[in-house]
């Protein structure tokens, strides 16, 4: 009977920490499994499943139009071996509109004087007969 209540927890606690292990989505498995108390070369499968290893699937498609606004990975119910991806997408909102284009003026080259320092440097430009805009009455 003690045995059998030994066995039963040993069970128990050995399917509670297979649960509470964490899941590792790889997309290969891996070649090497450096486990706590031993080191496996070219695992199976089950070793790697076992590792809490799971194949991760290929990523699936956006729709048009959408974009991917949560992804989650969880376990595959119907496959141990396998993980899935869970995606929930929202609307890509539409571009803000392009700016206005600029108004430009063509100016004959005698209206203009353009001014440069001793050094030849630009400092600016002044359009001559230009109309009077903001200007502050006196």
């Amino acid at each position: 009977m003690r045995l059998l209540f030994m066995l039963l927890v040993l069970i128990a606690f050995a399917v509670g920490a297979q649960e509470s292990a964490k899941m590792i989505p790889v997309s290969i498995w891996p070649r090497v499994l450096n486990l706590a108390d031993k080191q496996i070369v070219n695992p199976c499968v089950k070793e790697c499943v076992a590792a809490g290893y799971r194949m991760l699937p290929a990523e699936p498609a956006t729709p048009t139009g959408k974009r991917v606004l949560t992804r989650k990975v969880i376990q595959d119910p119907d496959k141990y071996e396998m993980a899935k991806i869970f995606c929930t997408y929202e609307d890509i909102p539409d571009p803000p509109p392009p700016p206005p284009p600029e108004v430009l003026t063509n100016v004959a080259s005698d209206k203009v004087t353009f001014k440069f320092t001793a050094d030849g440097a630009y400092r600016g430009v002044t359009w001559d007969d230009a109309p009077a805009t903001n200007e502050v009455e006196k």
